[in-house]
């Protein structure tokens, strides 16, 4: 229900969106009936979900309302700039003739209506299989019911594009050529997909927030991103809050590349680590453990007791 909810989000924003968007800056009426049939195909192909083969979820899932709304509106507004582009392309100039000698139909409003109903169907349907896996779609393999239905709807679909001439639906085919390049720039368009579903589910988890802003790595052109330097700067916090010497490592920063300050680091590291063992023998190290393990204020304590 999940994976269906993102996609039916998605699909609303792209029609919606794509068609407003074609209809105000071209003023082209696409014909309302090939809609319907855009429609009865998608839903024919989505009832076969319920037979899907999916991995199910290796921990407790829930519905995430901000992770569906968001996937589905970035990916449905891709999808509309997509298929507003490929129009742009075919009416407005011979980029697809010029490049793949195929006739322009930049003239023919019918021819048109065949071509934007194709590329509609093609990536709509197949934006199924982008929803439906938490990984790569080209992966986890889907049920063979969902890629028939999928393939049959689109054979289908593909066939109208080609040879229908329906004067009431304002539509007439583009033959196989045109069929075989929107085929083309529909695959093209998919790839990105996947990527687009990654990114938004990162960005959702604010773990990119936190790198960006927090730890400021977002622009940083040092090696792994500057963790050498920053397990240096925790190693000398460590040996400060331990009392230990801070002179010898501040000097390293400013005579060390960032390569050697991990190995730095990790020396500081097991140095700070000693002298904590050292100190929690001691009658004051057991002392102001027991303070901070009750919260009580280890600085107004110091001054009533002596080792």
């Amino acid at each position: 229900m999940k994976n269906y909810t993102i996609y039916a989000v998605s699909i609303t924003i792209r029609i919606v969106m794509g068609f407003m968007l074609i209809a105000l800056i071209w003023k082209f009426d696409f014909s309302p009936f090939m809609v319907l049939i855009i429609a009865i195909l998608n839903d024919g192909t989505i009832m076969t979900i319920s037979k899907d083969r999916v991995k199910p979820s290796p921990l407790p899932d829930s519905w995430k309302l901000k992770e569906i709304f968001a996937t589905g509106i970035v990916l449905g507004t891709y999808m509309a700039i997509m298929t507003v582009i490929f129009f742009f392309l075919a009416s407005d100039t011979d980029f697809f003739s010029d490049t793949f000698k195929v006739r322009s139909i930049r003239n023919n409003p019918d021819e048109l209506t065949a071509a934007l109903y194709l590329q509609v169907s093609i990536i709509s349907q197949a934006l199924i299989f982008v929803t439906r896996s938490r990984s790569w779609s080209f992966i986890e393999r889907p049920g063979l019911l969902l890629v028939g239905a999928f393939l049959i709807a689109q054979l289908l679909a593909t066939v109208i594009a080609v040879y229908a001439h329906w004067e009431f639906a304002r539509m007439k085919g583009i033959g196989w050529g045109w069929a075989a390049i929107i085929w083309i720039y529909s695959i093209i368009t998919y790839i990105p997909l996947d990527i687009i579903k990654f990114g938004i589910r990162f960005a959702l988890s604010g773990k990119a927030w936190d790198s960006m802003i927090q730890k400021r790595i977002a622009f940083t052109t040092k090696k792994d991103y500057g963790k050498g330097e920053r397990e240096a700067q925790w190693a000398v916090a460590q040996r400060t809050l331990h009392g230990l010497s801070t002179n010898e490592t501040s000097e390293l920063f400013n005579d060390k590349s960032y390569r050697e300050l991990s190995e730095i680091a990790e020396q500081a590291k097991r140095r700070a680590e000693v002298a904590r063992l050292r100190e929690l023998h001691t009658l004051k190290g057991h002392v102001e453990s027991v303070v901070k393990l009750k919260g009580l204020d280890i600085e107004t304590i110091q001054q009533h007791y002596t080792v």
